[in-house]
């Protein structure tokens, strides 16, 4: 009591506060008003004028009279002539704008009023709840004064329209009017159903009067005695208390006071007052779920059916519904979900089934009734899906598994009478045919046994792909999901392969959710709808995922075929390797979108693939695989990359040879100078490495109208794997595997592999010209870092032979130079070819003054040796280049014979002395003087530019 008496002091402050304001803002309103008559008017002209405003008298601002809140009249204006042409039309006069319904009219104009009205009928119930809680009246007296109370309330109302005081505001006689009406209403109830001063049909009687009397006065005082009838009513009982009388009678006057609310808001057009009424009675509702034991909520579930299907049908009386159509479903909906709420309490028996599927019946009905009520029943199979699994989930369900059969005949059978209608009621087709049984299978599969649940699950898998069949012609070559044509293929998908898994064991069942994919393909061709085309590789994914959860399945099979484990039973190999390879194939060969049937071709090669090192022993694995890869090269499969892919497959499968061949390839970079022992057995490389290659490579051979770049490609992979096996065999004869044998035959080795990469590749520069250029590159990439930097001969011992000439030191370099004049078109193709005679001039001067270890220090014989050679070497090519008018020789003659100038002077005549040694250094500053002389004469070939500046 306490709190209320505060709540009703703070919003008296507050709406005094907001009184004092409003008063304040008319008085500067009135002001404002008495400032524009006291200026006189100024008749228009055809001149411009330039007038002084009239100063104001400040007494004529100082007092606020009668005369001045009178509202101000018109004055009457004299009609003018037309105007000329010249003249421009005068404008019209601005309209005046539409009253806002602000924040403060609301709360300033209104709240007050209904506040009062609020708390005069919270005075009288308090008053009666009072006088009860003591004891001063009787039943009876307390009856009487609360009906002569409201019945007071109402003539005032009536007396407020006819007094002049208060009939210009019709919010006094709305506010007492709705006090009254909440008072009767909760007289009533406490002398019917508290006190039993009445009986059941004369309360029932005089209920109806009220009612009739409510609907009156709302239609004589508006809005706000209809909202404050609305509220008393609800409230009246809350106040009264309800316990003792029973649900019963509470639940007919509820009843009664909706149906008056319901028909006052279709007199009136207010939609407004509908949904209220609606949200009250569910209010009372709820509270009597919680409030009542189980046993006595059999009437307030009638009470929310009755409710749902009225305010539904009460709606569209109002009028207002029309641009808001949703606003219809709301009761409908929120019925659906207070029986949804109200089954546990009458723990999912048959009356609470019995009142959702009578409700979910009814929101059917509407929809078929009106179109803008289908999404109704969508909510409705939603909803009662979610009822459906939480009843399964209870330890008994008795009524449950026949519930679920009226879910399907409802909704499904509904759908497929209603399918041509729109796409909701395909939605409803195919969610009531696969959702009851996946929610039954999902919570409580021991309802049926595997094959009962088998045969189910495809009579309903029928019923969806019937409903895919007859929206056929809603297929769309866009990426669009319907519920017909997509949504039926879909969910029949799902349920066969739910079938699927109950009937067959894994792997078996594998293969039966991948012709469920098949069969999406295919329809998806048939219709041409791209939606479908997307949904058949949803069966792929399924079963990846299912073999990544099951993988001891597989794990035989995997291991036979990576390893050397042994061949899997046949059952295996249909079920995990052919099966799925043809029906991958076939899915992807039914597939409109290029992509996916390129995706699916090169899965299904690589399955098909795997068959054969399952069924090989592992040695074979490599060659059975490029024996394949071979077969799939000739034989035209129609898939892009087929036979790379293939080929590539076999490459990763001679893991073992290759991993060995590569950690070769390092340390011998890195400077091991006894790579042999790494090799793998010469026999394992033939078998895994050279076979598949040969098979490979005479496929290629035999298809002639493979595509030039994949041909190239697979050109590339055999050579390397021919290079790689060449190499392998070049090792073997000299069998290099210790320092002894490297220091004799290291040399000879290497330069004859160096050799043969630069001899091939010069051999196929006119038939395989990107090999060609592959073999030289890798030929040159030898030289330089073996021969120059990692393994010098001249830092590692290593014997180049006995010959001045002909030693490996000398025609390494020199073939080299020989390989490289191929490119002498180019400018870095000549010094490339220089450098290597220099090599080649070098190598020779050092074997001739070491013998065949080139190892040790340059005594000053060698180092002169050096300054004449290549001095000789530095004057042929600048002969030469003068001879051709090559600038690229000149310049690398010039540049060969500054390096021996200066090497003569700085290092060979480093050991002279006195004046040798002055003379030494005059001769190398002619030397450069000519140097640049010969430059300037013989190298600059093109007239010298002049000088803008000089000239």
């Amino acid at each position: 009591m306490t709190g209320v008496l505060l709540i009703a002091v703070v919003t008296l402050g507050v709406l005094v506060r907001t009184l004092f304001r409003r008063l304040r803002t008319l008085e500067a309103q009135v002001r404002d008003l008495r400032l524009e008559r006291t200026l006189p008017e100024v008749a228009p002209t055809t001149t411009t004028t330039t007038t002084t405003p009239l100063a104001v008298p400040a007494e004529n601002v100082s007092t606020i009279t009668p005369e001045d809140i009178a509202p101000p009249v018109t004055p009457v204006v004299p009609s003018r002539p037309e105007p000329t042409a010249s003249e421009p039309k005068p404008a019209p006069p601005p309209r005046s704008p539409k009253p806002r319904m602000t924040f403060e009219t609301i709360v300033g104009g209104k709240l007050p009023i209904w506040i009062g009205a609020a708390a005069l009928v919270l005075s009288g119930f308090f008053l009666v709840r009072y006088s009860i809680d003591s004891g001063l009246l009787g039943p009876f007296a307390r009856t009487l004064l609360a009906g002569l109370f409201a019945l007071v309330l109402i003539a005032g109302s009536e007396l407020a329209r006819r007094i002049p005081a208060t009939r210009d505001d019709a919010r006094v006689g709305q506010a007492l009017a709705g006090a009254g009406t909440a008072s009767l209403y909760g007289t009533l109830y406490v002398g019917a159903a508290l006190y039993h001063l009445i009986g059941v049909s004369i309360a029932f009687s005089l209920m109806v009067v009220v009612t009739l009397a409510a609907l009156g006065l709302a239609l004589r005082h508006g809005s706000p005695t209809a909202i404050l009838a609305l509220i008393g009513g609800f409230v009246a009982p809350l106040l009264a208390g309800f316990g003792e009388s029973g649900v019963g009678p509470l639940l007919v006057y509820l009843a009664l006071l909706i149906a008056a609310l319901f028909g006052l808001s279709i007199r009136r057009g207010w939609a407004w007052l509908a949904l209220a009424a609606c949200g009250g009675g569910f209010a009372w509702a709820n509270l009597l779920i919680v409030m009542l034991p189980g046993g006595g909520l059999a009437g307030v579930g009638g009470f929310v059916l009755l409710l749902a299907i009225g305010a539904t049908l009460a709606l569209p009386g109002t009028g207002r519904t029309a641009a808001r159509p949703w606003l219809r479903l709301v009761p409908l909906i929120a019925g659906l979900v207070q029986l949804l709420i109200l089954a546990p309490a009458l723990d999912f028996s048959a009356l609470s089934w019995g009142l959702y599927l009578l409700l979910s019946a009814a929101t059917v009905w509407l929809g078929w009734r009106d179109a803008k009520l289908a999404a109704g029943a969508g909510a409705a199979l939603a909803l009662v899906l979610v009822l459906l699994a939480a009843a399964l989930l209870q330890p008994l369900h008795p009524a449950a598994p026949a519930a679920a059969i009226v879910i399907t005949v409802l909704f499904a059978g509904a759908g497929q009478a209603l399918l041509r209608r729109g796409p909701l009621w395909a939605a409803l087709a195919v969610g009531g045919s696969a959702g009851p049984v996946l929610v039954s299978i999902a919570t409580d599969s021991a309802l049926l046994t595997p094959s009962a649940w088998t045969m189910l699950l495809l009579a309903l898998s029928a019923a969806c792909a019937l409903v895919s069949w007859r929206t056929r012609d809603m297929a769309n070559a866009a990426v669009r999901l319907g519920p017909g044509v997509v949504g039926g293929a879909a969910a029949a998908a799902l349920l066969a392969g739910v079938a699927a898994a109950q009937a067959l064991p894994e792997p078996w069942r594998w293969s039966a959710w991948l012709a469920i994919g098949v069969a999406i393909a295919g329809w998806s061709r048939r219709t041409g709808d791209a939606a479908l085309d997307r949904l058949a590789l949803v069966p792929l994914v399924v079963t990846t995922l299912a073999i990544a959860a099951n993988f001891g399945l597989t794990h035989g099979y995997m291991l036979s075929v990576l390893t050397d484990h042994a061949a899997p039973p046949l059952a295996d190999l249909i079920a995990i390797g052919l099966f799925p390879a043809a029906l991958i194939a076939a899915t992807g060969w039914l597939l409109t979108s290029s992509t996916s049937r390129r995706v699916l071709g090169w899965i299904a090669l690589a399955v098909a693939l795997s068959l054969v090192p399952a069924v090989l022993p592992a040695p074979w694995h490599a060659a059975g695989l490029g024996l394949a890869a071979a077969l799939v090269i000739a034989g035209r499969v129609p898939l892009p990359g087929a036979g790379a892919a293939a080929a590539l497959v076999t490459l990763a499968f001679a893991w073992h040879p290759i991993g060995d061949l590569l950690y070769l390839a390092g340390r011998a970079i890195l400077g091991d100078r006894l790579p042999w022992r790494l090799l793998p057995p010469i026999a394992d490389v033939l078998r895994t490495l050279t076979l598949p290659a040969a098979l490979i490579a005479a496929a290629l051979a035999l298809r002639a109208s493979l595509a030039p770049a994949w041909r190239q490609r697979a050109n590339l992979a055999v050579a390397a794997i021919g290079i790689v096996t060449l190499y392998a065999v070049a090792k073997q004869p000299l069998a290099i595997g210790d320092v002894t044998r490297f220091t004799a035959l290291g040399m000879a080795e290497r330069v004859a592999i160096t050799q043969a990469l630069l001899a091939g590749g010069w051999a196929l520069r006119a038939r395989q010209p990107g090999l060609g250029r592959a073999l030289t590159v890798i030929g040159m990439a030898r030289f330089v870092w073996f021969d120059l930097v990692i393994l010098d001969p001249v830092i590692v011992p290593q014997a180049v032979g006995p010959l001045p000439l002909l030693n490996a030191a000398t025609l390494d370099a020199a073939l080299v130079a020989a390989w490289l004049w191929r490119w002498r078109g180019a400018r870095i193709g000549r010094f490339a070819v220089l450098a290597a005679v220099t090599l080649s001039v070098a190598a020779s001067i050092r074997q001739v003054t070491h013998g065949t270890i080139l190892t040790g220090a340059i005594g000053r014989t060698e180092n002169w040796l050096y300054s004449a050679a290549l001095l000789a070497l530095a004057i042929l090519c600048l002969g030469t280049g003068l001879r051709n008018r090559t600038a690229e020789l000149r310049v690398a003659g010039l540049g060969l014979l500054t390096a021996v100038t200066l090497k003569v002077f700085l290092i060979d005549a480093a050991a002279l002395a006195g004046v040798l040694r002055i003379l030494s250094f005059m001769g190398l500053g002619f030397a450069l003087i000519g140097i640049g002389w010969a430059y300037r004469r013989l190298i600059v070939t093109e007239p010298a530019v002049a000088d803008p500046v000089t000239s």
